[in-house]
């Protein structure tokens, strides 16, 4: 059983690293970039924005042009992407989690404050 989890694992990866090749093939191109807006929130190190669907996007890059907006309604511009993270609990078979980010690459300032709903 435990093979059988280890070989799933190595499976999930190995997708994920496939993945993230094929979009490092494709970097550059102005058409792969996606506009959000939102309210700029900052938490234990990492930005996220969250839309007027209360639909949280984590953000990557971009901190020293980010960390004057907390707070405030902005527009993003930036590359989806995927972030791998660690899950696995201590002593517990090895775990993996995709978290989808938005890798930024620039910011617009909109308000210095959030709209309601974000």
């Amino acid at each position: 059983m435990r093979k059988i989890l280890m070989l799933t694992l190595v499976l999930m990866v190995s997708a994920v690293w496939l993945q993230a090749q094929d979009a490092a093939k494709t970097s550059g191109k102005t058409s792969d970039l996606e506009t959000i807006e939102g309210c700029l929130q900052h938490s234990a190190g990492q930005y996220t924005l969250i839309d007027s669907t209360n639909t949280i996007h984590h953000l990557v890059g971009g901190g020293a042009r980010l960390s004057h907006h907390i707070g405030h309604q902005v527009e993003i511009t930036g590359k989806p992407g995927v972030r791998t993270l660690d899950a696995t609990p201590q002593g517990g078979a090895s775990a993996a989690v995709v978290q989808p980010i938005i890798e930024v690459k620039s910011v617009k300032h909109i308000a210095e404050t959030c709209t309601s709903g974000n």
